[in-house]
C-alpha cells in the first residue's frame, strides 16, 4: 500500500465522518453477513465494512471501506440517497487504491432536480475539476452512467506521485457539501415524482456496472457481490 494513497484516503474517510456528524443521523444497518466483508485479491486478505445511516438530507448515507489485513486503507466509497422530495443530488464518491495504485476517483453529484441541481451542486463540481491539478488520468464515463451522471462527474485515475493533491481535492469537496444539502424547500408535488425517478433510473443504471459486480465477486465471490450491489443500489421507497 502506497503511504501517500492510505493517508490521504484517511483524510477524505475523516472528513465524511466529520460531516455526516453534524446531520444527527441514525443506523440503518445493512444485514451483517454484508456490513461485514472478508475475501481476498491475489491472495492478500481484504476486508469490506459497510456503514449505513439515514435521516435529514438522506434517505439513505452509505459509508464502505475496504482495508488490508494490516489494516491499512485502500478504498473509500461513499453514496448519498437524498431524502424524498428534497430534490438533493445523489451522492457518489468511490475511491480505488487497490495494488499500490489510485486506480480510480470517481466523485460526482448526479441531478435529480435540473434546477436544484445547478443552484447548489454545479460550483462545487467545476471547483473540485479546477484544483485536481496535473498528473490525473482521465477516464471514460461508462456506458452504464450515460444520461444518470452528472455533465460534471470527475471519474479519473492518478499517476504515481500525483496521490496526494486528488485525494486533497476530494478532501475539500467533502468540505462543500454541507452547503449542498443544507435544508430547503422542498419539491412540488410534480418536481417530486420526477426526481424519485431519476433516483430509481440512477440506481437501475448503477446494478448495470459490469465491472464493479466482476471486481467485487473476484475479491468476496458472486452470490455476495450480488447480494451486496442489491443492498447499496436499491431505490429508497
Amino acid at each position: 500500500m502506497s503511504v501517500a494513497i492510505e493517508a490521504g484516503l484517511c483524510e477524505v474517510l475523516a472528513a465524511t465522518r466529520a460531516w455526516s456528524a453534524t446531520l444527527g443521523l441514525r443506523p440503518a444497518p445493512l444485514p451483517g453477513e454484508l456490513a461485514r466483508m472478508d475475501g481476498e485479491l491475489r491472495g492478500a486478505p481484504l476486508r469490506l465494512e459497510t456503514r449505513r445511516e439515514q435521516g435529514g438530507p438522506f434517505a439513505s448515507l452509505t459509508c464502505a471501506t475496504i482495508c488490508g489485513a494490516d489494516g491499512g486503507l485502500c478504498s473509500v466509497t461513499v453514496i448519498g440517497m437524498p431524502a424524498d422530495g428534497s430534490g438533493g443530488p445523489v451522492l457518489g464518491v468511490d475511491l480505488i487504491g487497490l495494488a499500490g495504485a489510485l486506480s480510480l476517483v470517481a466523485v460526482d453529484l448526479a441531478p435529480i432536480d435540473d434546477l436544484r441541481w445547478e443552484e447548489r451542486a454545479a460550483a462545487p463540481l467545476v471547483e473540485l475539476h479546477a484544483a485536481i491539478g496535473d498528473g490525473v488520468v482521465a477516464r471514460r464515463v461508462p456506458s452504464f452512467a450515460q444520461g444518470v451522471f452528472s455533465p460534471r462527474a470527475l471519474i479519473v485515475g492518478a499517476q504515481r506521485g500525483a496521490e496526494a493533491p486528488l485525494l486533497a481535492a476530494v478532501r475539500d469537496f467533502i468540505a462543500r457539501l454541507p452547503e449542498v444539502y443544507a435544508e430547503g424547500p422542498m419539491l412540488a408535488p410534480a418536481r417530486a415524482a420526477a426526481a424519485r425517478e431519476r433516483v430509481a433510473a440512477w440506481c437501475r443504471a448503477e446494478l448495470c456496472n459490469r465491472r464493479e459486480h466482476d471486481a467485487l465477486a473476484r475479491i468476496f465471490g458472486a452470490g455476495p457481490a450480488a447480494a451486496y450491489l442489491e443492498q447499496l443500489f436499491t431505490a429508497p421507497g
